[in-house]
């Protein structure tokens, strides 16, 4: 028996730009050794036209997400913007635009700032909004990044980085893949580690800025990701996920699948190892097809997952994120 204010993911859609760029190629041009290339475990990543932005690859995802769960435009009564990269403008918010783009004119808008934890975020605010039973009903989430065109060669480190957008819709009553619980943790000590460094007021765009190349988005401090950080990651993401699953009162050995972001093979076994799931029930082959390219990964593995049978009606889905800032993310969801 469905709860009469619980909600579902009726719809998604993504766009990825046709091109495809190796990986082996970027890790050359922004001279990180192979086997560090190695490790991020894609192959390629996307790479968007000169012309396409943001709004325009998450206004074509929800297009598709909309198609998808058969839904209108006008049926959507809030959209909410979750890009992890730079939008179209520093102000005003995407939300706007893309509402506009879609003809979604009864929905109101909001940008969700948590990098490439947005999405899994957006997904317990969606949630959240639908239960307070306030006139929202349906809810579409919205990504588009091009991660080309601010990073050098597409890496930050030893990430690599793709275009892409990605569309999700929740809709109040919906029985199939149904949101359970959310645990966030921000590590706020660790919220300028990765990031652009200039065209905020704590240094505002100038020339010098330019010939400096501080609008790239870079790690700001290479050695402390490669200790500190490191160091303390994989315990953090399994205390998010343990924490997510106690939160519904599962356990592990429950979990049909598990879905983590496209951006680095080797910890996602590290992390699978530490928590004693099969690597085969994971997301690990969407990665190496398709790489990393924002908040939106696993979605559209969960989405992969659906359409390929590797999940079944009633199965548990574990979803793990996280994002500069620093947040990390884990959701249970339900099909």
């Amino acid at each position: 028996m469905v709860e009469s204010r619980s909600c579902g993911i009726v719809g998604m859609g993504f766009y990825l730009p046709e091109k495809q760029v190796p990986i082996g190629e970027l890790a050359a041009a922004a001279g990180i050794p192979d086997f560090v290339a190695a490790y991020a475990g894609a192959q390629t990543v996307r790479e968007a036209d000169p012309a396409e932005l943001p709004s325009d690859m998450a206004a074509a995802a929800a297009r598709r997400a909309l198609a998808d769960g058969a839904l209108d435009p006008g049926q959507i009564d809030l959209v909410v913007y979750c890009g992890a990269g730079v939008p179209d403008y520093i102000t005003p918010p995407t939300a706007g635009r893309i509402q506009d783009a879609i003809g979604a004119a009864n929905a109101f808008g909001f940008d969700l700032a948590q990098g490439c934890a947005g999405m899994l975020t957006g997904l317990q605010m969606a949630k959240a909004a639908i239960h307070l039973d306030e006139g929202i009903d349906t809810v579409l989430l919205a990504v588009g990044d091009k991660w080309s065109q601010f990073t050098r060669f597409h890496s930050a480190d030893s990430i690599f980085f793709g275009d892409g957008g990605g569309a999700v819709i929740l809709r109040q009553g919906h029985p199939d893949l149904r949101p359970l619980g959310t645990h966030i943790v921000t590590q706020g000590q660790y919220h300028d580690l990765w990031g652009i460094a200039a065209g905020g007021l704590r240094q505002p765009a100038s020339r010098q800025t330019v010939a400096d190349e501080a609008h790239i988005y870079q790690c700001q401090d290479v050695e402390r990701a490669r200790h500190e950080f490191k160091d303390n990651y994989l315990p953090a993401l399994a205390a998010v996920v343990e924490s997510a699953l106690a939160k519904c009162g599962l356990s592990m050995d429950q979990i049909a699948f598990f879905d983590m972001m496209n951006a680095n093979l080797r910890l996602q076994e590290f992390l699978l190892e530490r928590l004693g799931f099969p690597l085969e029930r994971s997301s690990a082959d969407y990665l190496k097809r398709y790489g990393h390219f924002g908040s939106q990964d696993v979605f559209f593995n969960l989405d992969l997952a659906v359409k390929e049978g590797r999940i079944q009606k009633g199965d548990l889905v574990a979803m793990l994120t996280t994002g500069i800032g620093f947040s990390l993310v884990c959701a249970v969801v339900e099909y």
